[in-house]
C-alpha cells in the first residue's frame, strides 16, 4: 500500500498549528507581603526574557537477580527534581522586579541586608523560619491559536503549567553596568530553590510531583 504524498500546503498547515514556539510563556510569582507583587508580575509578563522547565529524573539502583537470575534491574529509588529554577529578567528604569526580588531574598534571614534596619545592626545573621519565605511560582506555557484563516479569534491556549512548590530566591545575578553600551539594556538572572514541582496539563488533569 502506497501513501499519497502530502502537498506542501498541507505540511505548512500542520506546522502552523502543531509546532510549539519557545517564545510564549508566563511566569507568575507569589511574592511575600511588603512587595508590589501585582506590578512586578505585570512586568514579568513582558520582561522575563528566558525561563526553562527543569528536567526531572528518577534515581535508580542496579539490583541483580531481583526476579530472574542473571538479569539486572534498574530499581527506582527516588524522584529527583533538578533545582534551581532560573529566569532571566530585563529591568525597567525603576528596577521594580529587582527590588521586589531583593526584598524577598532579605526575608530569608534577619540582617540579610546589613544595617538596613534601625533596630538591628552589626554583621550577625539569623535565618528565618522556612515557611516565612518559601512561596510558589507558576510557569505557564502558552500557544497561539486562531487568527488568520481560522474561525477562532486570535487567543492563547495553555497546554501545560508548572507550579514550583516551596520556592524562594537563592541567587540574584549581577547587574552589569557598561558605559559603552548605549543601545543595550540591563538584564540579570535569578535562581530559585524549590522542593518539587507540580505539572498540570491543559485538559484539567494533574500530574503531581509531590
Amino acid at each position: 500500500m502506497t501513501v499519497e504524498p502530502k502537498s506542501i500546503d498541507d505540511f505548512r498547515a500542520i506546522l502552523s498549528k502543531s509546532i510549539s514556539r519557545p517564545t510564549l510563556y508566563q511566569v507568575i510569582v507569589d511574592f511575600p507581603q511588603g512587595t508590589s507583587s501585582r506590578k512586578s508580575n505585570d512586568q514579568l509578563e513582558f520582561l522575563c526574557n528566558q525561563a526553562s522547565v527543569p528536567p526531572v529524573a528518577v534515581n535508580t539502583l542496579a539490583v541483580p537477580g531481583h526476579e530472574a537470575m542473571g538479569v539486572t534491574r534498574e530499581q527506582p529509588t527516588m524522584v529527583v527534581f533538578n533545582s534551581p529554577f532560573t529566569i532571566s529578567v530585563i529591568s525597567d528604569r525603576d528596577y521594580t522586579v529587582y527590588k521586589d526580588l531583593k526584598r524577598w531574598l532579605d526575608v530569608v534571614a534577619v540582617n540579610a541586608n546589613p544595617n538596613a534596619l534601625a533596630n538591628f545592626s552589626g554583621s550577625s545573621q539569623r535565618i528565618n523560619y522556612y515557611d516565612e519565605f518559601a512561596r510558589s511560582i507558576e510557569l505557564k506555557k502558552l500557544e497561539l491559536q486562531g487568527g488568520q484563516g481560522s474561525r477562532q479569534p486570535g487567543s492563547y491556549s495553555e497546554p501545560f503549567s508548572v507550579i514550583f512548590n516551596k520556592a524562594y530566591p537563592v541567587r540574584i545575578g549581577e547587574v552589569t553596568l557598561d558605559s559603552g553600551k548605549d543601545n543595550s539594556y540591563v538584564e540579570y538572572t535569578v535562581d530559585f530553590a524549590y522542593e518539587t514541582y507540580t505539572f498540570k496539563t491543559g485538559q484539567g488533569l494533574t500530574l503531581n510531583g509531590l
